[in-house]
């Protein structure tokens, strides 16, 4: 696909996109022309399409497949409309703002101003792609993430909860807990799987990224507190896999024990029911008729 470059020569306007994150190639996505297509390895496989819009004010926002649009502005640094103002409004320096927090970062040569929405790149043309793929990557890491976070508060509720399984299980847990820790098996699985990849994504160790790409998102990623966060999830994560490990064994020991019992209630009832067909004619001989 041909792409349309930032010339430096002429690039001095400011320029915007709507970022979609979608897990099926675009292709498969009705509505999206001739978008500039990007792929995303780590931490998972996301195809980045952006549709270019209005400089003058964010555009609306879509939820894709893998997660919520975002607003890209390109400022150059001849580019003096005060575009940004409109896109800043309502932006603190720090704090929560659209559901995440508000991350500034800055090389010598380009600066960021992120939020979970919408997204500004302070970048000359010869920076700007690398500044885009900082961002990109930045922004699906970081909503995995937080989607960790917010996930946790349920699993400590589930293991709270659940933690008398743990020694006792009574015929009417299995009917009552069974499927609810099922799920919530493959829920903690799941986030310990994504963990893994953010800490892969964290490193940065594909060779094809560029050294300004690599920086940028390390700084990025140093503001947004995820090497700490990452590390502070590692622990409750590995103990909440390893208690719902052995909540699950002591379910299937359970279940096990539970149905070996019915197996030997039926066995000894079919050997009473055999019993008494053998004894009842003995008996009867010795029954008086009239």
């Amino acid at each position: 696909m041909q792409r349309t470059l930032p010339n430096p020569s002429v690039e001095i306007e400011a320029r915007a996109w709507r970022l979609r994150f979608l897990d099926a190639p675009p292709s498969q996505v009705a509505g999206l022309g001739e978008a500039d297509v990007f792929t995303v390895e780590e931490p998972r496989k996301v195809f980045v399409v952006a549709e270019p819009v209005d400089a003058t004010a964010p555009p609306s926002r879509f939820d894709d497949t893998s997660g919520r649009s975002l607003a890209l502005l390109w400022m150059p640094p001849l580019a003096f409309d005060g575009c940004d103002n409109a896109w800043l409004e309502g932006v603190p320096l720090e704090g929560p703002k659209d559901g995440g927090r508000v991350v500034r970062a800055g090389l010598r040569t380009a600066r960021v101003v992120w939020t979970n929405a919408r997204a500004i790149i302070y970048a000359s043309p010869d920076q700007f792609e690398d500044a885009r793929d900082a961002l990109i990557r930045f922004t699906i890491l970081e909503r995995n993430v937080c989607d960790i976070e917010r996930h946790m508060p349920e699993v400590w509720a589930s293991i709270n909860r659940n933690v008398k399984l743990t020694h006792t299980i009574h015929p009417g847990d299995l009917r009552r807990n069974g499927t609810k820790v099922g799920r919530m098996t493959e829920l903690v699985t799941e986030m310990n799987s994504q963990a893994l990849h953010n800490d892969s994504a964290l490193e940065q160790l594909n060779p094809t990224l560029s050294p300004g790409s690599k920086r940028l998102f390390a700084e990025l990623a140093l503001q947004a507190d995820l090497y700490d966060r990452l590390e502070a999830l590692a622990e409750p994560l590995d103990f909440a896999f390893e208690y719902h490990e052995v909540l699950n064994t002591r379910i299937i020991e359970a279940s096990q024990w539970s149905k070996s019992n019915w197996i030997e209630i039926w066995i000894l009832a079919v050997l009473v029911l055999e019993l008494a067909a053998t004894v009842y004619p003995l008996v009867e001989q010795f029954v008086p008729h009239n």
